[in-house]
């Protein structure tokens, strides 16, 4: 499909970050990095964080004015089939002035366009809702899944893509709790059905699609997490099984899911380490905090107020300790934030600049140096 924004510039920008971070540590020098800049251009438009809020606030106010325009011509009666005919109108509008702005204004997730696009799907989606009264769930979630899948990949948008992904999860579980054996297989469907999600997400793509990869990445290895998480489990299965018990039943298997509260964190944690993956190592650190949230609440033992203590001062005393010993790069790993290291070397982003030619992401792997394989080696 083809792509909304110029991807030549998406994948210029993208080096002009990296090369501006190597700037920063002085690995390059600042005409090398003007040279980069000149041999890779792009022009979108791209504000501060702050400028960007507030033309994202200032389209949705405009969309909602010229919605409410609009609807003054459809206020005859019609009911639910005007609302309809006018959400597929302004729908229309907004994906006509979100592609010329894109086109024209050279807009680049710059706050309008997101706010555009956000409009422009709600207005899309709505109709389904009016057209279609008597459907289930599941059969609303496929009209759904249509709408964002084309999002996504036309525009590339993170938060598009984090909707149709909970979508793709509700399709699924809505499908499973149909039939009493789904409820009961319902926390395994969930992660099976993520570990598939990551091993095909994890499949490259180019630059473009980066961010939301990693969107869906988070959401898989969460999804993954919490079918396994004890807590969710059970009162899930409670809430399933609508009883309205103070204390949730205990569940079959239980001892299997007490294994996984504890288990899957370990294993988010080890392989981030191993793999030098800042994502799962995040994801590892946080659903840690939730696991010991888990066991603490069926198993009070200490009071909290010791505990958090106990807990603050470790956790204080390891992440001073880590901080310490990872000044000096050891294992691959080192305490210095390293930015925008996932394309290439630094040799051969200086090499190919001469020659006036993006380098190909494929053909750029880490590795020669003596500071972490980065490339930056005093080998070089």
């Amino acid at each position: 499909m083809k792509k909304a924004y110029n991807e030549t510039w998406v994948q210029n920008l993208n080096l002009q970050q990296i090369t501006q971070a190597w700037k920063d540590k002085n690995l390059i020098t600042t005409a090398q990095f003007e040279q980069v800049k000149t041999e890779f251009p792009e022009s979108f438009y791209r504000p501060g964080i702050f400028v960007k809020i507030g033309l994202f606030l200032f389209t949705l106010v405009a969309g909602c004015f010229f919605t409410g325009f609009i609807s003054l011509f459809f206020l005859d009666g019609g009911g639910e089939k005007s609302f309809a005919v006018l959400s597929i109108l302004c729908a229309a509008c907004f994906f006509f002035v979100l592609e010329y702005f894109i086109k024209d204004r050279k807009l680049f997730h710059s706050g309008i366009d997101n706010a555009l696009l956000y409009m422009a799907t709600g207005a899309a989606i709505i109709p389904i809702f009016i057209i279609f009264e008597d459907l289930k769930i599941w059969q609303y979630c496929v009209f759904i899944l249509v709408i964002h899948v084309f999002v996504c990949l036309r525009y590339a948008d993170i938060f598009t893509t984090l909707i149709g992904v909970i979508v793709l999860y509700a399709f699924f579980a809505n499908l499973m709790i149909g039939f009493p054996l789904g409820k009961a297989l319902l926390p395994f469907a969930m992660m099976i059905i993520s570990g598939i999600i990551y091993s095909l997400n994890r499949k490259k793509l180019d630059v473009y699609y980066r961010d939301s990869q990693t969107v869906i990445e988070i959401v898989a290895l969460v999804v993954f997490y919490l079918g396994g998480n004890y807590y969710v489990v059970r009162e899930g299965n409670a809430l399933l099984a609508d009883l309205l018990s103070p204390v949730a039943p205990q569940i079959p298997f239980s001892t299997l899911f007490y294994l996984l509260t504890a288990a899957i964190p370990l294993l988010y944690v080890v392989l981030g380490l191993k793999n030098k993956d800042r994502v799962l190592l995040i994801i590892g650190l946080l659903i840690t905090a939730f696991s010991c949230f888990t066991y603490r609440y069926y198993f009070d033992i200490i009071p909290i107020e010791v505990l958090l203590s106990v807990a603050g001062a470790l956790l204080i005393g390891l992440a001073g300790f880590c901080i310490q010993y990872f000044k000096t790069p050891k294992f691959g790993l080192t305490d210095e934030k390293l930015e925008k290291r996932d394309l290439a070397n630094l040799e051969a982003m200086l090499v190919a600049h001469h020659f006036g030619q993006a380098p190909a992401e494929k053909n750029l792997e880490f590795g020669g140096g003596d500071f972490g394989g980065g490339g930056a080696g005093n080998d070089y």
